[in-house]
Parts: C-alpha cells; sequence; structure tokens
C-alpha cells in the first residue's frame, strides 16, 4: 500500500468513526491552540516591555537610583543622593550630556473649582522634556528661572487636565496641590503606562526644587536619567560613575553601595530570564493538554485494533507484512493528530485576534506555529506506536476465526 493509498484509508476511517475521531481530535486542538496563545502572549509581553524599555532608556540612557536597588535590605528612603552628586558627575565625566533629576510624592490632592484628584506629583528640571523625550501639547515647558526659583508652576497630565478642567484651556488657571497653590504652565504629552506600570498620563509634574523645599521638604533626590555621548560606552560609563560616586559617599572597601545605576544591558537581562515564565512554564501547560491528548488517541487506536481484528487478519492473509500493517495505523494516528494540530492552529490565531482587538499585544511567530504542528504529529506518532506494534504481531490464523 503506497502513502496516498494510506493515507486515503486513514481519512475513511477518520470519517467512518467520526465520534471516536472527535473524541481524539479535542485534546490536540485544545494543547495547540493553549501553547500557539501562551507563546504569543509571552512573545508580546515581551516585546511591548522591550518597546518601554526603549522609550525609557533611549539609546544611552543610565538610570540611577538611590538605594541598593533590587533585593536591597535597606529600610525607608535613602538620602545620599543628592543635586550635587549629579553635578559633580557632570563635572567629572564630560561623556554626561544631560541628566535630569526626579523627586515625587504620591497620593496628593489637585484642585480646582470643585473638581479634584489624587495624583502622582513628579519633580524635574528645565532638562527633562530632552532627556526623557516628552514635551508639551498646550503651554510651555519649565525653564531655568522656574527651577532657580522654586517656581510654583505644573505641567498636567492629558487624564488630569481633562478631569479637571473638561473642555476648559487649563493654561494659565490656578489649582491647589496638596493645599498650595500653583499655576498650569502646560499640558504634557500623552505617554500611557511606563514599564513600572504607573499611568504617565495622570500625574503632575512641578520643578523638581519646588516639590523638594515646598512641599516635601527634603534635600535629596530618588532617581536620575544621565543621558551619555557614546551609547557603545554606556556600560564602562555607568561601571566609571559608579566607582566615583562610593568614593564620593565615602562607602567602605566591602560595603554595599547606597545607590543602583540601571543599564539597558542590564534591563534586558532581566527581561530575558523572567520570559522564561511565558516560554517555557507557561507552554507546559499546554504539554499537559497534548500529553492527556495522547493517552486518549493510544486508548482510541488500541479499540481499533480490537475492533478491527478482522480486517487486520484478512490483510495479512492476503500477503500484507508486518510493516506495512504497523504503517497504517501509524499513518491514522498521524493523519487525526496533523489536521487536528492544523485545526487547534486555526483556532489558536482567532483567539489571538480576538484577544488583539482589545488591547493586549501578542506576537505570533512562525516558530511557535511549526512548534505546534510538530508537538500535535509528535503526539500521534508516540500515541500509534503500541496499536501499531500489537496489529503487525496479530496472528492471521487467529484473527480470521
Amino acid at each position: 500500500m503506497n502513502k496516498k493509498m494510506l493515507v486515503s484509508s486513514s481519512m475513511r476511517m477518520m470519517w467512518r468513526y467520526k465520534l471516536r475521531t472527535g473524541l481524539g481530535s479535542i485534546g490536540i486542538i485544545l494543547g495547540v491552540a493553549t501553547l500557539l496563545v501562551m507563546r504569543s502572549y509571552g512573545d508580546g509581553a515581551r516585546d511591548s516591555l522591550m518597546d518601554e524599555i526603549e522609550r525609557f532608556f533611549g539609546t544611552s540612557g543610565i538610570f540611577l537610583m538611590s538605594g541598593g536597588g533590587f533585593g536591597s535590605q535597606q529600610k525607608g528612603p535613602v538620602t545620599t543622593l543628592t543635586l550635587k552628586d549629579l553635578n559633580a558627575i557632570s563635572e567629572a565625566f564630560p561623556e554626561v550630556l544631560e541628566w535630569d533629576p526626579t523627586q515625587m510624592m504620591n497620593g496628593l490632592n489637585a484642585r480646582y473649582k470643585g473638581q479634584d484628584r489624587q495624583v502622582l506629583v513628579r519633580g524635574h528640571s528645565e532638562r527633562a522634556e530632552s532627556v526623557w523625550g516628552r514635551t508639551v501639547t498646550q503651554g510651555s515647558f519649565f525653564d531655568e528661572t522656574d527651577i532657580s526659583s522654586s517656581a510654583r508652576v505644573a505641567l498636567l497630565g492629558p487624564k488630569v487636565a481633562q478631569h479637571l478642567f473638561g473642555d476648559q484651556d487649563p493654561i494659565g488657571a490656578q489649582i491647589q496641590i496638596g493645599g498650595a497653590p500653583f499655576r498650569v504652565r502646560g499640558v504634557l504629552e500623552a505617554q500611557g503606562i511606563d514599564p513600572h506600570g504607573v499611568d504617565r498620563d495622570d500625574e503632575i509634574q512641578i520643578p523638581i526644587t519646588t516639590l523638594m523645599r515646598r512641599l516635601k521638604n527634603v534635600d535629596y533626590i530618588s532617581t536620575a536619567k544621565l543621558i551619555v555621548s557614546d551609547s557603545d560606552r554606556i556600560e564602562e560609563i555607568a561601571e566609571q560613575i559608579g566607582v566615583f560616586l562610593h568614593q564620593r559617599h565615602a562607602i567602605a572597601a566591602g560595603e554595599p553601595n547606597d545607590f543602583t545605576l540601571i543599564t539597558p544591558k542590564l534591563v534586558r537581562e532581566m527581561v530575558s530570564d523572567s520570559k522564561q515564565v511565558f516560554r517555557v512554564f507557561l507552554p507546559a501547560v499546554a504539554s499537559i493538554a497534548l500529553l492527556v491528548a495522547a493517552i486518549v488517541i493510544a486508548n482510541i487506536m488500541l479499540m481499533s485494533v480490537k475492533e478491527r481484528v478482522s480486517e487486520i487478519g484478512l490483510r495479512k492473509a492476503v500477503g500484507a507484512t508486518d510493516a506495512q500493517i504497523s504503517r497504517q495505523f501509524l499513518m491514522e494516528a498521524f493523519v487525526l493528530t496533523l489536521i487536528s494540530g492544523l485545526a487547534g492552529t486555526a483556532l489558536g490565531l482567532t483567539v489571538i485576534t480576538l484577544v488583539k482587538m482589545h488591547g493586549p499585544q501578542m506576537t505570533v511567530e512562525p516558530f511557535s506555529i511549526v512548534l505546534g504542528l510538530l508537538a500535535s504529529t509528535s503526539v500521534g506518532i508516540l500515541a500509534g506506536l503500541l496499536p501499531a506494534r500489537r496489529a503487525a504481531r496479530m496472528d492471521p490464523v487467529a484473527a480470521l476465526r
């Protein structure tokens, strides 16, 4: 029996036993669809996060953060990172082209004529516009005079502006932030959610000196972003800055730093480690469905062998070899799982299309589709081995009785 006849025979048997075929297909279809959706979701989450990281860091950004960073045992705010540190870095490293310090207060109440909103207030310098690549759509940004004079001016995120002012023009209006009066200088352009999960459209930015002196009454900053001239040397420059700050803060040898320097490379490595949850562990859930499907198909094929004893005996009596009988049952399992794999792929792509319509980014890689089909056909071959061997070893004389 040639391959064409084997496939044709397999299709006829699938059509003849529709209920059995359907039961065997369900697990494969759901398993392949789940595998494709899980991997696409993981790849989409990775790509989305990498896009956010690129936007956050740019091609030559270094993020400086007070405290020991991830996993640090330090309690409470670390107060050793100051504006003087940033000035010293700028003077010591000509490679640092620009820098912008940040300090923040969460949960402050912003009010205008009976409308109020709990917001995150960030303090920035006049360089924030170029350092962070975020400008205003209305009004104007801070200038150096605003920073030096600790001016009470504010830039509203678009959601804050919409909530407080609706369709009114907010520029020049006076609002209350934490009980202190501020003049609206501008409305920030929309930016969406940042890599920390914070809605940047629902915040207010004020001069950092104003926040530090008039609202928070502190002399330290929490974070800063540095822009360097040579993106190829960003890791080297970050290491040198780390040594410089270690010495400047008089930290003893062997003691942990009271600051953290984060580069795009470090974040990419962290993302690469975390994405294994999506690319390995979540698809493993789909593999359970495929494993169950393999067991179901193996049992169905064993039942088929028992029901087709006479057919097997007749074929062997007229000259069919053990290998031909074995190939027939293997082909039936293979065709069943291949068609089921294609159906599962179609179902998975449909689910992905529907999900993408509602916002979450999902990335379908060709490898994911190929992996699903390989997984389904492998299941078919493994599930068909035992029934095929049993059929091939059947005694034709005993089968025909």
